[in-house]
């Protein structure tokens, strides 16, 4: 008789993720829903590990491929994690996925495929103007109206042309003829020298959305489901390209977000449209009350920070530290007793505690150049910091920084996979012609990888050996965007430069973030979605948080406690509050109003 031999039943690997999540009764309801869902999840709720599994979930169960899953998130960082967390539990980058912010869901998605076919009047081929040439323009076009260019011209042009999306309109039309002319006169030039810009990308595709019901049916039937993450953070025009899609076309939606984090007011965030899309008809709205990062204390106070009651409960037995420090001295002090008091009393408070574990949340670039020069003259190791001394992250660079990680030991782990690089490479060239073609590119990048495997390798010379294998070449002539360009010749720059990266390896390089021996130089603003055991903020001045020119009455006063209560809420044990009492301004005025008042409310509970 044959014996019958058994298999082991096959199980994806995001299942046993899902166990630990199950437990949670918002997560559970969150995960399990087969509608609309929109989830407001509070700080260190578990909300991007609620997101990346209910993707997994979805598709795993729901969708078969050539469709797929589109996920908006707010920023390339947020991307990243996104995508890192899903490769963690077995799903990896395929053409039926896409996670990248809302601007290149609307270039490569919408615009790119379908404009032409559409006519939708802007340039073919589609090219993105760079931040000095966008500048030009904006100037010529104020220039030809007779309309002074300031910083509070571009502002308002901004807002309301993210505002005010329908040209045709006669609200847009009347409700600002000055900035309507010049929102129209602006387009016309940059158009007519065939180029883009950002709110062009999103602005245009909601329109041809909205215009074209094929459009809506084709992005239907590529993408049936549609994961936002930080709903909050983006704005009108997507908002109007969700509920297109969603109650006109019949997309899915499973967004994730969070009011009292809405700080990018400036960029036109707006935290009601959240709240809105949760109230709507045929919506599922999910509440997570349970916050795995903070101990007790640092909720209780970030709460009185925010002004508003909410039913968070800790889910960590340390009640967590709050710490008030006042260097009468100003910010320089400030800077000078972060590095030599502050950072090694809290590594003293936890053995075993690096300084990876720690981040400075800062105001503005001011404050960066001063904490930068002090940590770098303590001799501390350091990411972030001063721009000026760095590169902006895009995407090109977080995948040579994730190279560099390869090459550094990752290589002996998977962690990054090299798949995944391949991946991006074969991305960066349009024109492959046959499949031989294909595997030779392919191999020429893993070939330069595995060859330059030193940690040791000075980053300028590692980074020409992928200019030599034609990396600048192909992004030039793909569909990559300008500012991503100029990052990475921002890097190249800078890895040759003594005073900024020029003593940089790609060991070094390739912990660009997350690295255990690294004190981490964040803005207050950048530090959304971050999480760190202890968290120090400085410069807490009256007048400069909230900012002076800001009436108590006013909507952009909330937005700066919900500022001050997202850099409390990254910390998961302490919070230490730095200030003067005053400060000095880049035009040399001191104004002497005391701490800031969300400091002093804190002190008046301790």
């Amino acid at each position: 008789m044959s014996q019958i031999k058994s298999h082991k039943f096959y199980e994806p690997a995001y299942l046993k993720e899902v166990q630990d999540l199950l437990k949670n009764s918002g997560q559970r309801e969150a995960y399990n829903s087969e509608v609309n869902c929109v989830v407001l999840a509070g700080p260190g709720s578990g909300k991007t590990k609620l997101l990346t599994l209910k993707i997994a979930r979805l598709l795993h169960e729901k969708i078969n491929e050539p469709q797929g899953i589109a996920c908006i998130t707010y920023s390339t960082e947020c991307s990243r994690e996104i995508k890192k967390r899903l490769d963690k539990i077995g799903i990896e980058e395929k053409r039926n996925i896409y996670i990248g912010t809302i601007h290149g869901f609307c270039l490569n998605q919408i615009i790119r495929p379908y404009a032409k076919i559409a006519g939708y009047p802007l340039p073919d081929p589609i090219k993105v103007v760079d931040s000095e040439n966008w500048n030009h323009y904006f100037s010529r076009a104020a220039c030809e109206l007779g309309i002074e260019n300031t910083y509070q011209t571009i502002t308002h042009f901004g807002w309301y042309r993210r505002t005010f999306i329908d040209k045709s309109s006669e609200e847009f039309i009347m409700n600002n003829k000055r900035i309507s002319k010049l929102i129209i006169n602006f387009e016309k030039i940059l158009h007519e020298d065939g180029f883009i810009d950002f709110d062009d990308m999103v602005l245009s595709g909601f329109m041809m959305i909205k215009e074209f019901s094929w459009v809506r049916k084709a992005i239907r039937a590529r993408f049936p489901y549609l994961i936002i993450d930080e709903y909050q953070d983006l704005g009108i025009p997507l908002h109007k390209i969700v509920t297109q899609l969603v109650f006109t076309a019949g997309v899915e939606i499973f967004a994730v977000g969070d009011p009292d984090q809405s700080i990018y007011g400036f960029t036109g965030a707006e935290p009601n449209l959240l709240n809105s899309l949760a109230e709507s008809e045929n919506i599922k709205r999910v509440e997570l009350k349970l916050n795995y990062r903070c101990g007790e204390k640092i909720i209780n106070n970030s709460l009185i920070s925010l002004g508003e009651k909410r039913n968070f409960e800790s889910a960590t037995v340390d009640s967590g530290k709050l710490y008030f420090w006042e260097y009468r001295n100003g910010v320089q002090e400030q800077a000078e007793m972060i590095c030599n008091e502050i950072i090694p009393t809290s590594l003293k408070n936890a053995p075993g505690r690096n300084l990876g574990d720690i981040a400075v949340l800062y105001l503005d670039k001011f404050d960066a150049a001063v904490i930068t020069e002090e940590v770098k003259r303590f001799g501390l190791n350091y990411i972030g910091g001063d721009k000026n001394v760095r590169y902006k992250p895009t995407p090109v660079t977080r995948w040579l920084e994730d190279c560099a990680s390869w090459c550094s030991g990752g290589w002996k782990i998977g962690d990054p996979k090299l798949s995944n690089l391949v991946h991006f490479w074969v991305n960066t060239r349009n024109n492959i012609e046959s499949e031989l073609d294909d595997k030779l590119f392919r191999q020429l990048f893993i070939n330069t990888i595995w060859n330059n495997r030193d940690p040791s390798t000075p980053l300028d010379q590692w980074l020409k050996n992928f200019i030599e294998i034609g990396l600048i070449e192909n992004l030039d002539n793909s569909q990559i965007r300008v500012d991503e360009i100029e990052s990475l010749n921002e890097l190249i720059s800078s890895s040759s430069n003594l005073d900024k990266m020029g003593t940089f390896n790609i060991n070094l390089f390739g912990k660009q973030r997350g690295s255990p021996d690294h004190l981490n130089l964040v803005t207050l603003h950048s530090s959304k979605g971050l999480e760190f055991d202890v968290v120090i903020m400085m410069g807490l001045e009256q007048g400069r948080i909230p900012n002076y020119r800001i009436s108590k009455e006013s909507d952009s006063f909330k937005e700066e406690r919900r500022k001050f209560y997202v850099g409390l809420t990254r910390a998961k044990r302490e919070v230490h509050l730095v200030y003067s009492g005053w400060y000095e301004t880049s035009w040399c005025q001191i104004f002497k109003n005391g701490p800031s008042q969300f400091v002093l409310e804190l002190l008046k509970i301790e």
